[in-house]
């Protein structure tokens, strides 16, 4: 029997360290992109990595092919957040959508992925933004609803018994991550989140819950971790 075999697509933060682990433990496969230089401890026979930027895919699909083409992937995971920074005064119109190219990544690695997906899970793992009072996140915002409205569209044309499209929603996610925050903001909003921020073994916990498990009957929903309450 093949094993099984996942791709975590922006894994090189301290949640992707604990789901890979999460997941290798089960005897799976783990094939990791990053924009960073992976840890030599971090590789092995079963964990792989490649370089990927989804802002320029095209040369780290063509170096993913090999790590996943002639096997059936069990699950995708990707961690959407490109680095967003706050913007006090109003932007062009051009710099606001300056994103269109990582939603265009995000789709191409979507569209690499299905032909080859075995009845798995496609989770896209987002910060929720909802809980984000301040002003100045346009650009994050014009461009996480772009990617919402592209994972909606896959589950009204990709049947669930083909791929499960999940959304993952998360406080805060741990490590260097996006948008970055004044720490009165942050206290804030850990204040008034149930259960405080996620550490990073407990998201990735959650993470590998979502997608070890196919659940078609989830097909097109978001879930929120932890339950929030609000600003």
């Amino acid at each position: 029997m093949m094993p099984l075999k996942y791709l975590i697509v922006g894994s090189g933060g301290p949640t992707g360290h604990h789901l890979r682990h999460i997941l290798s433990s089960t005897g799976a496969i783990i094939v990791n992109t990053t924009h960073r230089t992976p840890a030599v401890g971090e590789m092995s026979d079963t964990i792989r990595w490649t370089h990927l930027d989804i802002f320029s895919v095209s040369e780290g699909l063509r170096s993913l092919s090999p790590l996943i083409d002639g096997e059936k992937l069990s699950g995708v995971i990707l961690f959407a957040h490109p680095k967003l920074t706050r913007n006090k005064h109003p932007l062009p119109f051009g710099e606001m959508t300056g994103f269109s190219q990582a939603l265009e990544g995000v789709k191409a690695i979507y569209d690499h992925c299905l032909p080859v997906l075995d009845n798995g899970s496609v989770l896209t793992i987002l910060p929720c933004l909802t809980l984000l009072k301040a002003g100045g996140y346009l650009q994050a915002r014009v461009y996480f609803g772009g990617l919402r409205g592209m994972v909606e569209e896959y589950t009204r044309t990709i049947s669930p018994a083909r791929a499960c499209f999940l959304t993952l929603e998360v406080a805060h996610l741990p490590g260097e991550t996006a948008p970055h925050l004044p720490e009165s903001l942050l206290s804030r909003m850990k204040d008034q989140t149930l259960g405080g921020f996620p550490d990073p073994e407990s998201l990735a916990r959650t993470i590998a819950d979502l997608v070890i498990k196919p659940r078609p009957w989830m097909h097109g929903e978001t879930f929120r971790f932890p339950k929030t309450g609000l600003l």
